[in-house]
């Protein structure tokens, strides 16, 4: 298996329903101490929620269910993975109290129909998605995916990947033919010659890897696009109110122990994930693992937002939100204020 890697690069309405947010959010706030676990040890009722995740970005849950933090905080936590769409979207139907997903469903979707609450990142990784492509129909470096078809699936991750990839290397659009079909086909039609590649997650990429040998290149661009964890969830239901703090206080304890532990934290992270300690030893390597709410996020929502309109190809919003109306960082704030630089305007 070969590998390329490229070089590191560098409303009214919408106040409506914030304002009715708002007004739940302070309602929580003003019960904060009747709401709030007593501490580890002390008995509590724990609440029993759902955390629904994408990928990889089930780092930090992961880590605080194992080690007990959920419990200790007073939560039961049931972890559910998912496509990061299909998480988000479960957050929006109820069917998951929280979702961590990427940028994409979170542009896709429009809080005037279903308000959401932005909360945290929990991880950012600048080289979350690769390019698998066969050496053996003649791809060896970028320049050679001209009248190519390589598959993706459409408005995610992979799909803006590849977007970028090829304006960094002057490819124009019409260069490549761009083959849209759902992630698990993606592997199957490559493997059968169907495609000559496809842009995805490492994880997709390095199974496709692994399964072509000799035959496949891989192309990475750390730093064209990073990808962030978001922590959502609807403030519009009463538990998540309550559990929100609970659930925040155990991820921030799941990220000290990544950090004053990292050897233990990766082998538990693999062992209870279809990811190889390897593969987890780049993912901590290339990635922040940090409970924060930071506003350059929001920029990057925007500009996620305005690749999908631009060219993503999906339905989004008709105009753009004020994500800044969407985020509550009270909540982190009063468990880590370092962390959160969120100014709303």
């Amino acid at each position: 298996m070969r590998y390329y890697f490229g070089h590191r690069g560098p409303g009214a309405s919408r106040s409506r329903t914030a304002a009715a947010i708002l007004a739940l959010l302070l309602l929580a706030v003003g019960c904060k101490q009747g709401d709030e676990p007593a501490p580890p040890g002390v008995g509590v009722a724990p609440l029993a929620v759902t955390l629904c995740h994408g990928s990889v970005t089930d780092i930090l849950p992961r880590i605080a269910l194992d080690q007990g933090y959920f419990s200790e905080e007073g939560v039961t936590v049931t972890l559910k993975d998912l496509d990061g769409k299909l998480a988000f979207d479960g957050m929006l139907k109820g069917e998951c109290n929280f979702a961590v997903s990427g940028a994409p469903p979170i542009v896709l979707a429009d809080p005037q129909v279903t308000p959401f609450a932005i909360l945290a990142t929990v991880l950012s990784d600048d080289d979350a998605a690769r390019i698998i492509a066969r050496r053996d129909r003649g791809i060896a470096t970028p320049q050679d995916l001209k009248g190519k078809r390589i598959g993706m699936k459409k408005g995610v991750f992979g799909h803006i990947f590849l977007d970028l990839f090829m304006m960094k290397h002057h490819l124009a659009q019409n260069e490549v033919e761009q083959v849209f079909m759902d992630t698990d086909k993606l592997q199957p039609a490559l493997d059968a010659g169907q495609i000559d590649g496809f842009s995805m997650t490492n994880k997709m990429v390095n199974a496709a890897a692994r399964s072509l040998g000799d035959r496949g290149v891989v192309f990475a661009e750390p730093g064209l696009n990073t990808i962030h964890a978001i922590l959502t969830t609807r403030l519009d239901i009463p538990l998540n109110l309550q559990a929100t703090p609970r659930v925040l206080k155990a991820l921030v304890r799941a990220e000290q122990y990544a950090r004053s532990e990292p050897a233990a934290a990766m082998g538990l992270v693999a062992k209870g994930s279809s990811l190889s300690v390897r593969e987890t030893e780049e993912i901590w390597a290339r990635s922040t693992i940090r409970v924060a709410l930071n506003n350059p996020l929001f920029v990057y929502l925007e500009d996620q937002y305005r690749w999908q309109m631009e060219r993503g190809g999906s339905p989004a919003p008709a105009s753009m939100p004020n994500y800044l109306h969407f985020v509550f960082p009270e909540y982190l704030r009063a468990i880590k204020p370092d962390a959160v630089s969120v100014t709303k305007r």
